[in-house]
């Protein structure tokens, strides 16, 4: 299993960790913090967004048994439907969203601007050439903007 640990490391703790969250099965491609301390999300290679309350960082990582029964590479496989539902046993997000594609290339996520949309929905891009549109508190995917004709890699 590829679990991924982010590290949250502060610069006068001598290179050792402040804290750890776990959750994603594959590795990231991006993060975006809220800027209130607290809140941040992540793009996976296991095609989710996870939103993480700093607060819940633990001081020791426990990787979870190998439970992946499945080998792919983003690069150039579609990711397994079996992998779809699976969830780390330790998972530490507040939340977890999916409905995006994240294959071939790093894909971004964003919370949406605090001026107009007071970082109600977090919108991401992905491979199959939509941008995707999440509510922050319910999960649910809000909007599909099917306007582009490749993947959209960024749209900050």
């Amino acid at each position: 299993m590829g679990v991924t640990i982010i590290c949250v490391r502060c610069f006068r703790s001598k290179g050792k960790p402040a804290g750890i969250l776990m959750g994603h099965l594959e590795g990231i491609t991006f993060l975006d913090s809220r800027g209130d301390g607290r809140y941040f999300i992540s793009n996976g290679k296991d095609q989710t967004i996870k939103l993480w309350d700093i607060r819940k960082m633990s001081s020791n990582a426990t990787r979870s048994p190998g439970f992946r029964n499945y080998e792919w590479d983003y690069r150039w496989m579609d990711y397994p439907l079996r992998a779809r539902d699976v969830k780390h046993p330790s998972d530490q997000s507040v939340s977890t969203y999916k409905g995006h594609s994240v294959l071939r290339t790093l894909i971004h996520c964003y919370f949406s601007p605090e001026y107009s949309t007071g970082q109600k929905y977090i919108y991401t891009e992905s491979h199959d050439s939509c941008v995707y549109i999440y509510d922050l508190v319910s999960g649910a995917q809000v909007a599909r903007l099917v306007h582009h004709k490749s993947t959209v890699r960024d749209c900050s």
